[in-house]
Order: C-alpha cells, then structure tokens, then sequence
C-alpha cells in the first residue's frame, strides 16, 4: 500500500540531507583560504534555506524531526564563512555537531524508509479487512450474531423430551407446549 504524504516526507528528508551536506562542504574549506563574496552569498543562502526546510520538516513531521533544534543552533553559530574559518575550536565544534546531526538526520531517515517498506507489505485488501473489523458497527453485527448462534444452539438442546426432564431443576427452562395445552384441559 502507498502513503504519498509518507514518501513526500522522505523525499524532503533526502533533499534536506544533500543541503546539509552542501553545508558540510564550507565547514571543510581550507584555512588559507580566502572567502570571497560570491562564497559568502551561497554560504547565506543555504543557511537560510536550510532553516526554511528545517522548519517545513518539523510541521510535516509533525514533531518526528526532533533534530531540527541542533540545526538551528549550529546555524545560528554560523554567522559567515570568514569568521568560522579563521576560528579551528569553534569550526572544529561545528563539525562535530554538523556530524552528529547528519546521523540524526539518517535515523530519521531510516525510519521514514522502514514505515515505507512496512505498509509495502500491507496489500489493500489485508488494510480494507483491518479496517472492516475495526469498525463499531462490524463489532455490533458479530455480536449479534453471536447471540443469535447462543439462542439457536440452546433452542436445540432443549427439546420437548429434554424440558421434562429437567422440569423443576433448571429455573429457566418453562414447561413445553403440548404439557400446557394438557394441563388446560
């Protein structure tokens, strides 16, 4: 069985992972590096557009993208490239914490890929059957039915010739038919 809105989800995970990985990409540049203003701009705007989808996830998630506050913190700790570069403890921290949210951000993937793989070995019929048995009014039926097998299997065991015999030691069972009409008369 296919969830479109569970595969639209891994497909923005997996996109949102190639960004962070993009992001990774700056925190590696070399020290002697000069950054430029065009590095600066893509470095901007990858930030910002990683903080969009790191929101956008958290709502489509529904509060499963429990990474998204680490995101925000190292990109908040990330003001521009040229300071983050000439600083190694605090570049050396952020990549630590870029790593550790780039596993987080493969467990959710991982996850989402799994439900995926389980509701695949759902088939429509097994997912239409679960949901006719869950339902109130399929519950009532088969108690009812239920009840009237009950009624039925009793109406059997108690026959005429069974009633006699038990007359005056079952308290339910009454005296049969042909036993009134006889005592009428």
């Amino acid at each position: 069985m296919r969830n479109r809105k569970l595969e639209k989800n891994i497909e923005k995970v997996k996109e949102f992972i190639k960004l962070w990985q993009d992001f990774e990409v700056f925190l590696n540049l070399s020290q002697e590096k000069e950054i430029g203003e065009e590095e600066e701009r893509k470095f901007r705007e990858l930030k910002s557009t990683l903080a969009r989808q790191s929101e956008s996830l958290q709502e489509s998630l529904q509060g499963g993208f429990v990474v998204e506050g680490k995101i925000m913190d190292i990109l908040s700790q990330s003001p521009n490239l040229a300071q983050i570069i000439k600083q190694p403890m605090h570049l050396k921290k952020l990549q630590n914490d870029w790593h550790s949210a780039f596993i987080a951000l493969n467990k959710i993937l991982g996850s989402l890929e799994a439900k995926k793989d389980e509701l695949a070995r759902i088939s429509r019929l097994g997912f239409s059957f679960k949901r006719f048995v869950r339902h109130p009014l399929t519950t009532l039926i088969f108690l009812i039915l239920v009840i009237l097998l009950f009624y039925t299997f009793l109406a059997r065991l108690i026959t005429p010739e069974r009633a006699k015999e038990w007359k005056g030691k079952l308290p339910f069972v009454s005296q049969p038919a042909e036993e009134e009409k006889e005592s009428e008369e």
